[in-house]
């Protein structure tokens, strides 16, 4: 969700790796902007019309969350493949200090700006872990002022601590998952181009290697949730899954979540491949259909194994959401026209692409204030219908105003640092 698509390039020819920062790819801004309503409609629906959500199951666009991870490992790991595709001599690996700079002020920023006001100002932070809160309440929200709780919200550790897991804005666990791969990357990238200058391997292929390094890691993880959620003494699923507990602190690490990362790393690959045609013109052309018609059935297969209370449905929902991004861009790495992409471009779905990070961290606060004033309907279906379009409008204009005084201008400045150190 939180990855910049201005670090891409959209692909109409070969060209040389380089290091300097390529234009977006068009589609992605609008499908992460789709994305984070999902989650919102899911928070929305899901704490004021209980009995509702569950009829319609509102709670499987919420699941789109997974497409944020899926999207970071694709856009982030793309610089670092194009570098990687130079010749062996010339392969170097982009600047860890733009990285790290450049990831820092894609989140850190919006998001301390965005959570002092929420729990200063409206006073609507969960100073109590959610899940122990009775659903269309305020339970347990108010201003957190215990110290060591303030300075784990403030640093996005609070996800690593059970007391504090999902207190604050709490949908603000994900960011820090985020930055645990943003930590990973580089580091795992400096051994790939290790690889590069030190053996025959084709580049592509060591691309792969790490990908797949992350596919296992993640894999592995997951085979370790029942085993931590068993001495946890707890028969409760909402409480493994989001209570106060390492359980619940254990399943929402990148150790058990690597894999849709890493998915998004092999999208990635893909697309150089046929960005600079080293992929078989016959696979290329039909790359983007074969990922259209596996998405239904890697979907199916999705439901099937949380049906079964599997740890390993959201990494079937992985990668559904890596063949989705291919639907997408394939065809712009090719050069030719993607009217998918036109679509998921066009200027209302792009803005909500652009201010996703706010409108992620704005809704649940928001939601919660505007039901202090009694602005929230009953759990029927009119009153839930109300309730989103509510939220989603406010939430939107308020991250509009963040986007454009904190955000922006923030991205701008860490731009210009960037060039400097380039």
């Amino acid at each position: 969700m939180t990855s910049d698509p201005r670090q891409a390039r959209t692909a109409v020819a070969p060209a040389p790796p380089t290091t300097g920062v390529r234009a977006r790819i068009i589609g992605l801004d609008g499908a992460r902007g789709l994305s984070c309503l999902g989650v919102a409609v899911m928070h929305v629906t899901a704490h004021y019309s209980p009995d509702t959500a569950a009829t319609y199951k509102t709670n499987i666009v919420g699941m789109s969350l997974i497409f944020f991870y899926v999207l970071s490992g694709f856009l982030l790991f793309l610089p670092y493949i194009r570098n990687l595709t130079a010749p062996r001599t010339d392969a170097a690996l982009p600047s860890t200090k733009n990285f790290a700079l450049h990831r820092i002020a894609r989140i850190l920023p919006g998001y301390i700006v965005i959570f002092l006001l929420v729990n200063f100002v409206l006073q609507t932070a969960f100073v109590e872990n959610p899940a122990l809160q009775t659903p269309g309440t305020d339970e347990g929200v108010g201003m957190i002022t215990d110290p060591g709780q303030l300075i784990a919200n403030l640093t996005l550790t609070q996800s690593y601590i059970p007391a504090y897991f999902q207190t604050g804005i709490n949908t603000s666990w994900s960011l820090t998952l985020e930055y645990a791969f943003y930590a990973v990357l580089p580091i795992l990238c400096v051994g790939l181009f290790a690889l590069r200058k030190r053996t025959a391997m084709q580049p592509l292929t060591i691309a792969i290697v790490g990908s797949l390094a992350l596919v296992a890691l993640g894999f592995i993880g997951r085979l370790f949730i029942p085993v931590v959620n068993a001495k946890m003494g707890i028969t409760d699923p909402g409480l493994l899954d989001w209570g106060p507990n390492w359980g619940a602190v254990y399943s929402r690490t990148l150790l058990t979540n690597a894999d849709n990362f890493a998915v998004g790393m092999l999208a990635a690959v893909a697309f150089v491949a046929m960005e600079q045609r080293t992929m078989s013109e016959a696979w290329s052309r039909r790359i983007r259909m074969i990922s259209a018609l596996s998405v239904l059935p890697v979907l199916a297969l999705t439901a099937l194994l949380i049906a079964l209370r599997s740890p390993y449905g959201t990494s079937a929902l992985g990668a559904a959401c890596a063949l989705g991004i291919m639907v997408i861009v394939a065809p712009l790495a090719r050069g030719e026209d993607s009217p998918l992409a036109r679509l998921l471009d066009i200027r209302p779905i792009r803005f909500v692409g652009k201010v996703s990070l706010s409108a992620y961290l704005w809704h649940y606060p928001l939601m919660l204030f505007l039901g202090r004033f009694g602005l929230m309907a009953g759990d029927t279906l009119v009153g839930m219908l109300q309730n989103t379009v509510v939220v989603l409008a406010v939430t939107l204009v308020v991250s509009a105003v963040t986007y454009r005084l904190v955000e922006e201008p923030i991205m701008e400045a860490a731009k210009r640092y960037r060039h400097r150190w380039t």
